[in-house]
């Protein structure tokens, strides 16, 4: 619980900071940029998913579980911002 804790903090720092530094004016802005946005949480939910497929074939375990609750919270804020 702690860990998803952490990786839904890590996340939402990413949000904030992306957003501070985008010039969005207007609603085609905040359009595209959410759009690329999108892009960017698949990319890193498939390199995490390729990422456990190794770890399972290691079996290593843990670390596989921790990737696991990352694509977790990744899939959430894509959900809720992405449909």
């Amino acid at each position: 619980m702690i860990k998803r804790s952490v990786y839904l903090g890590i996340i939402i720092s990413f949000l904030f900071s992306s957003v501070s530094v985008a010039k969005i004016e207007s609603k085609k802005d905040a359009d595209e940029f959410l759009k690329n946005y999108c892009i960017e949480i698949v990319a890193v939910i498939e390199n995490q998913y390729e990422e456990q497929k190794q770890l399972a074939s290691e079996e290593k375990w843990k670390i596989f579980a921790e990737k696991g609750m990352l694509i977790t919270a990744l899939a959430d804020v894509y959900n809720k911002l992405c449909k």
